[in-house]
């Protein structure tokens, strides 16, 4: 039995799947054969995969509150409102302040896929476990990169973009790599439906460099809701579970007071129990 964890990420939303995982590390589950990681989803499952209980969380209750991390500080400092840098190396990297276990990551029998989105062609691309390395976490700076908030990053050779912007939910993914089935976690309530919102200004300002990516980040809604309603198929098949918060607890993707935060996060490590069950079935 294969069985594929997909994380969707969601910004400061992916604190509800930094509550699901402390969860599985407390009982020891490790339910799948490999995961797929989108966005924030990405760092947060290479936590997990790592085996570093308790990481996740205080990337999202701790750090953001610093001036390096996000807002007029880097914006001024670096161009980025989202300093990706001070996230992924000024603080994961070795001897710094919390550094990602690089060695654990690449011992683990779980393998790993990340999702990013090409910046010049619009697609998304899909690199291996083995892109993340020791003193180089670039790919989950990829990954994460939203556009305007960040600049693209540089990932052998391609400029990438936050992969949420072309495959969001990606469990098509997950069935084509040969999973038999597949747990998504989600960050916003199961029926919750996108809207294009600021996606339309987002997709004006990028696509005066980059085109075909501003088309994708105009279409973003539109492919998030159709992922979301094709799941439903294999739901009903038994071969899917969506694990999703009620509500948001007041998170949003840059908007992160610590009560909030620990809400949210207090859903996901309830929630998680759900896991236990379908891999019963």
């Amino acid at each position: 039995m294969r069985t594929a964890l997909i994380d969707v990420g969601g910004g400061m939303r992916a604190v509800y799947g930094a509550g699901i995982y402390d969860f599985l590390m407390d009982n020891d589950v490790y339910p799948f054969t490999f995961g797929i990681g989108v966005s924030a989803g990405a760092a947060d499952l290479a936590t997990y995969i790592a085996r570093q209980r308790g990481r996740v969380l205080r990337f999202y209750e701790i750090y953001p509150n610093r001036k390096e991390y996000m807002g007029l500080w880097p914006l001024l400092k670096h161009g980025t409102f989202l300093n990706l840098k001070y996230i992924y190396e000024d603080l994961s990297n070795p001897s710094m302040e919390d550094p990602f276990d690089t060695a654990a990551f690449h011992a683990s029998k779980e393998d790993m896929v990340f999702v990013t989105t090409d910046a010049r062609t619009g697609e998304p691309v899909y690199f291996p476990k083995s892109t993340l390395k020791n003193g180089d976490l670039r790919i989950l700076e990829a990954s994460s990169a939203l556009p305007v908030a960040c600049k693209p990053i540089e990932i052998e050779g391609r400029l990438c973009y936050d992969g949420g912007m072309t495959d969001p939910i990606p469990y098509m993914k997950a069935f084509e790599m040969g999973a038999d089935k597949v747990i998504v976690i989600l960050t916003k309530p199961r029926n919750f439906h996108r809207t294009q919102g600021k996606d339309k200004l987002i997709a004006d300002i990028i696509s005066k460099k980059y085109p075909k990516a501003g088309k994708a980040m105009e279409l973003r809604a539109e492919t998030y809701n159709r992922q979301l309603d094709g799941m439903k198929r294999y739901e009903d098949e038994g071969r899917l579970l969506v694990i999703a918060p009620d509500g948001t607890c007041g998170v949003t993707t840059l908007r992160h007071r610590r009560d909030d935060i620990l809400a949210l996060y207090s859903k996901g490590y309830k929630d998680a129990e759900k896991i236990i069950s379908f891999l019963a079935l």
